[in-house]
């Protein structure tokens, strides 16, 4: 019973036996292997990042661009999302899509990282009609993809007043 507690106690290992008063003596040396993994794989990451922040590209996540985190916002200022409509037939005014993969195909950050070539490029919004398509077999086909840009104006780093909508570019769908 006392060896029991002793065990206990000392959170000795059973199978360990006699209690070895030398710990070192149990401490096994990592392999070439396990060494190995432990700097390559941090190492790959440190390149994967670098390009990323030097490409400045989002295309590697979680290890892109981290422009994000680079400034603070003015509590004050105004802040700005991009956003995604489609005018379907019979519907007067556009409908606002949810910017995902599960509605358009693309997540709204992989459109804001390359917006100026979207904005230059509408016709690049036929691939998001494309998505919404395929993914929404049941629904109306959309007339016109819309990418518009709604900002909102701070204060003490609330919201005030209504946002106002901004249309980048539009696309008549083929």
């Amino acid at each position: 019973m006392e060896e029991k507690k002793r065990r206990l106690l000392t959170s000795q290992d059973p199978a360990a036996g006699v209690c070895d008063s030398n710990p070192a003596a149990r401490v096994k040396p990592l392999s070439k292997i396990s060494i190995g993994w432990r700097i390559v794989v941090p190492a790959i990451a440190f390149v994967i990042l670098t390009c990323g922040q030097f490409l400045n590209t989002n295309d590697f996540f979680p290890l892109g661009s981290l422009t994000q985190y680079a400034t603070a916002k003015d509590l004050n200022g105004t802040v700005g999302s991009t956003c995604i409509e489609a005018q379907f037939p019979g519907e007067d005014e556009p409908r606002r899509l949810g910017f995902n993969t599960a509605t358009v195909g693309i997540e709204r950050g992989d459109v804001e990282s390359q917006l100026d070539r979207v904005i230059a490029h509408p016709e690049l919004l036929q691939s998001m009609a494309d998505s919404y398509i395929r993914l929404h077999p049941g629904e109306p086909k959309p007339e016109t993809m819309i990418l518009c840009r709604t900002t909102t104006q701070l204060k003490d780093g609330l919201a005030v007043g209504e946002p106002e909508q901004a249309t980048l570019a539009k696309w008549e769908v083929r």
